[in-house]
This record gives C-alpha cells, structure tokens and sequence, in this order.
C-alpha cells in the first residue's frame, strides 16, 4: 500500500533502529529526498507522463469586488493568456485575458463576488497569433511531445540553433512545424517549469498539447504520500534511501556495500517494469502485408504512406 513521508523516514531509520528518534527521523527524510532527486536524474519514468489536456488548479487565490484581476500565494506560472479560468463568483466562459506576473492574472471578465480560493485552467495551451512562446505546466521534467489539435499536426522537437542555421529570416507567420524548450528567467521556485517555442510563429489560432515527463515530487509534510508506485517504493525507492542513510550514519558497516548493491539492482528492475509497456509490444518482424493493412484505421482523411 502507499506510503506517508512519515512512515517511509521510520522505515529508512529503522534499519539502524533510530525509527524513534527525531533526529534520525529527520536525517532519514534528508535520505529520502536525496533518493528521489537520483531517480529523477537517472530516467524519465512512463507512470510520470502526463499531458496538458486536464487543466490544473491553483490554490491560495484571492480576489473580490467588480474588477478582473486574481493573485495568488501559489504559482501563474503555467497559465497562458486565452485559458479558460473556473472558480467561485468567476463568470462562465471567462478566460484569462493577461498573465502580469507569476502571482498575478488579469481575467477577461470581472469577478461578480470573491472568488475561492482555488481557481482551476482549462486544459491544453490556447495558440495566439503571433505569439511563439507559451508557458509549460508546473512541474515538468521533460517534454514528450507536442502537436496541434486544430491544424492537425504532431510537431518536431528541433534545437533553437538548429533553426538558426537553417532558416536566416524567421518573422513569417505560418502553421507551426517545430518546437523546442527553454527557460525566460533567472532561478525561482515558480519558474522551473520554462517556456515552448513554436517555429515558424504561428499565423492561424490554434490549439497545443504538450505531453511530459514530470520529476517525482518530494514530499514536506509527514502526511504527503511519497510520490511512486507502491511496487517501486521498498523494492527500490526506499532502498537507495536507506544506501544514503547508513553512508552518513555508519560508512564502515559491512552492510553498507550490501545495501547499495540491493539498490542497484532493484532500481534496474523497477526501471525495466516501468519501461516495459505492454505484453502487446511485440519486437518481431512483422511481414509487410500485416503490417501496411490490418493496422490502418478506418478513416478517409488519414493519408497513408509506406515507410
């Protein structure tokens, strides 16, 4: 079953029986997160990817009276002009017209009361006219890819100087064919998610989903479930924990090497399960008949080329 952060730090003390106390407890947490900034470092994970067509919310809000603008004590930093916004005393069908800051949004509407305290924003990115940059969701690790939902088309991640070499002059506007990533700002808290930028700008409104890995989230308070499959957790995650643990507590312990051993090859075998997919994945060769018929969809406006 899942487990808290509290519960998982008295298991990672445990195996030097320090579950009781406070110290150990809180040198266990250090474990922990350290365990899980690895295991972000060492792989994109298949049970972190998501995409942008949820939406998300933001707490801590406030607002009040007839006027459009919202703040937060949270983060803006994942909303893009043209989203749809819902929330208390939010009139229907409002979007949001500006976003000041990662603290502040103008809305296109004027609240009719005080809004609540969690706003939520439609899903999926609202492409503007002229406009190449948008914000990425809060957090994100990686992008896994990005299409157009409207002029129909997945796009290609290419490199900014890529473009540069390739294309001198770069202010015509047309259906977007490439994307890439980036970061507009110094270090903060709230601005670790970065930009996409859309190549060549985009001249027709548009719809993006953008699909991505997120990092493993580190949990602060005991009551916060540690963020990976119950399967992954004391087979691995928790492993590599308690490697950290007893290295800062007693490096010349002979279990010390045991330890980090059992955590190597459990995280293979946690890396393995996760990337595995489907049993009908097949890796075979497939005769060219079954492959270039059977599997087309049944769709007129698909066009179907042989590769």
């Amino acid at each position: 079953m899942s487990i808290t952060y509290a519960n998982a730090k008295a298991y990672v003390a445990r195996i030097l029986g320090g579950e009781t106390d406070s110290t150990n407890l809180s040198d266990a947490g250090d474990a922990i997160l350290a365990a899980i900034s690895e295991w972000n470092l060492r792989g994109d994970w298949s049970y972190l990817l998501m995409d942008t067509s949820e939406g998300f919310s933001v707490a801590g809000c406030t607002g009040a009276g007839a006027q459009p603008i919202v703040t937060t004590t949270g983060s803006f930093a994942g909303v893009n002009p043209g989203v749809i916004i819902t929330g208390t005393n939010i009139p229907a069908s409002t979007t949001v017209l500006t976003v000041n800051s990662a603290t502040q949004i103008t809305l296109s509407a004027n609240l009719s009361g005080t809004v609540g305290t969690t706003v939520t924003f439609g899903g999926d990115i609202p492409v503007v006219v002229g406009e190449d940059t948008y914000a990425l969701p809060s957090p994100i690790k990686r992008p896994y890819s990005a299409r157009l939902t409207t002029n129909e088309r997945t796009l290609q991640f290419k490199e900014q100087r890529e473009i540069d070499r390739g294309y001198a002059y770069q202010q015509d506007q047309s259906t977007p064919i490439f994307y890439n990533v980036f970061n507009t700002a110094s270090f903060s808290t709230t601005t670790q998610n970065g930009k996409v930028r859309l190549f060549p700008i985009p001249g027709n409104t548009d719809v993006l989903r953008v699909r991505y890995y997120r990092p493993i989230a580190e949990p602060s308070a005991d009551g916060d479930f540690i963020d990976a499959p119950d399967r992954y957790l004391r087979a691995g995650l928790l492993e590599l924990a308690r490697y950290f643990y007893l290295m800062n507590h007693d490096s010349e312990t002979a279990r010390l090497g045991e330890a980090k051993e059992r955590a190597e090859r459990n995280f293979t075998l946690c890396k393995a399960d996760d990337e595995q997919g489907s049993e009908d994945r097949d890796f075979a060769l497939i005769p060219l008949i079954e492959h270039a018929y059977p599997r087309m969809l049944d769709s007129d406006s698909i066009n179907w080329e042989m590769l």
